[in-house]
């Protein structure tokens, strides 16, 4: 490339004199431009090269192998040669070549121009076919519509896929920006605990035999919760700019799912109630709330909320704090898991995990340790939740 910008300056003679082409960096030069070159004396190569520099025109540039064919063949025009080459480089600029030197002497055949193809205009993209539904048992959209022809719009198709668009509810709205304050807002803490659950179950299982109610481990957990607050009255408070709000009952709020998203009933006076209230209770609540029949007032405000997800195979995991309470108890299942005994002997027992999120404004680590240890001996030992 740089010998096309280097001066129009004859050739070395050496080159006329059987010097090999290659070494002097023209590349490999067929039999009938080395026969010519051979028959150029020194004084027409001179007065060849200084034709051709006199009517080079501005920005046409001559390779060095055009050169030595050039000089010997004074009557072709460079500007004719340079319209056969116009545009070959993408700079702007016209390069003379070889091979046009010869194809204007007849030496070779002209070199074929294949034609550039058209560059169709572009078209906005064709509308997303909307999924279909269930009922109709179709496809999203169809193998024409959805695969257009070519590389680029096979691509295009994977990447721009259909979808549907489901208007989100009042109270999904409510729960989403609920969510989203208690994250960006509230500093949560965690703090996990592992409960064993022997003495729980069997208790369960004697009371609704010997009452004749039907009363879950999450009714037991949530009767230990109201215990467990009305032992560290502490933690039952929220927070407020201005002061710290102590809550005057204990309210303890249970999430429920329901179709319309996450709802958090509350019981209240839960400390008051007994473990057939509190199931009559959640039990409608539970209901009522499936059936999006809650009012406001019934899933707004609680001192704190339990979050079972035990009944589905869940062993541990972290819940985000309902606003404006300042802790929630997230209940894992209870599983069986092998113990050495005090006497050395092999044996199994049912444990539970508990993990507290709990708001750092209102409860310090301290505190919230003293309401989970609290809480673990309540459902360790269930004859304590009974004891006011």
């Amino acid at each position: 490339a740089g010998g096309i910008h280097e001066e129009l300056t004859p050739p070395p003679p050496s080159l006329l004199r059987g010097g090999s082409m290659m070494q002097h960096g023209l590349g490999v030069v067929s039999r009938p431009v080395r026969a010519a070159a051979r028959t150029l004396g020194s004084s027409a190569m001179g007065r060849g090269m200084a034709s051709a520099a006199a009517v080079l025109p501005h920005g046409v540039l001559v390779a060095p192998s055009a050169r030595i064919l050039l000089a010997g063949n004074t009557s072709l025009a460079v500007e004719t040669l340079a319209k056969a080459a116009l545009g070959r480089m993408p700079n702007g600029h016209t390069v003379v070549t070889k091979a046009d030197v010869l194809v204007a002497l007849g030496l070779a055949p002209p070199e074929k121009t294949v034609p550039k193809p058209a560059v169709p205009a572009p078209t906005a993209p064709p509308p997303a076919t909307p999924a279909a539904t269930p009922s109709t048992g179709g496809a999203a959209s169809s193998p024409a519509a959805s695969s257009p022809s070519g590389p680029r719009a096979s691509i295009r198709s994977k990447a721009h896929r259909s979808h549907e668009d489901i208007p989100t509810t009042q109270m999904r709205k409510i729960i989403a920006k609920r969510l989203l304050e208690s994250k960006n807002q509230l500093p949560h803490q965690y703090m996990t605990v592992e409960v064993e659950m022997d003495n729980l179950i069997k208790a369960r299982v004697e009371y609704n035999e010997r009452s004749g109610n039907k009363v879950s481990v999450n009714d037991f957990i949530i009767k230990a919760c109201a215990s467990a607050l009305e032992q560290v009255p502490e933690a039952n408070a929220y927070w407020t700019p201005e002061s710290l709000k102590f809550h005057p009952t204990i309210d303890v709020a249970f999430a429920a799912a329901t179709p319309a998203g996450l709802v958090t009933p509350v019981v209240r006076g839960a400390d008051k109630k007994t473990l057939a209230e509190i199931a009559k209770v959640t039990k409608d609540l539970a209901g009522r709330a499936r059936e999006n029949k809650l009012l406001p007032e019934e899933f707004q405000g609680g001192s704190l909320s339990v979050s079972n997800l035990g009944m589905f195979a869940i062993t541990e995991f972290v819940a985000v704090l309902n606003p404006p309470q300042s802790a929630i108890f997230a209940i894992g299942s209870t599983v069986s898991k092998a113990v050495m005994g005090l006497d050395g002997v092999l044996g199994t027992k049912q444990s539970m995990m508990v993990t507290l999120s709990h708001d750092a404004r209102v409860m310090d680590a301290a505190l919230a340790k003293k309401l989970c240890t609290t809480l673990k001996a309540l459902i360790q030992t269930p004859a304590l939740i009974f004891m006011g």
